[in-house]
């Protein structure tokens, strides 16, 4: 699963997405099982996580993206 939103996250590049989204996207049946790996995800190299705006529901919360640069 943690392959699934990391491949997600870095498809959306560089536009953020928040856990909510990010379970909905890939069907997964509870919103801990997103936030859990994006908090791990944030400490890899190019993926940030911090509050801002969702670019998928627009809703602003913590969210996660790749950085390209």
């Amino acid at each position: 699963m943690s392959d699934k939103i990391k491949g997600l996250v870095s498809v959306l590049a560089p536009e953020p997405i928040c856990d909510g989204c990010i379970v909905e996207k890939l069907g997964l049946t509870a919103p801990h099982q997103a936030s859990h790996r994006t908090r791990a995800l944030a400490g890899e190299a190019g993926f940030e996580r911090a509050d801002g705006r969702c670019a998928t529901c627009g809703a602003d919360k913590t969210v996660i993206w790749r950085n390209l640069r």
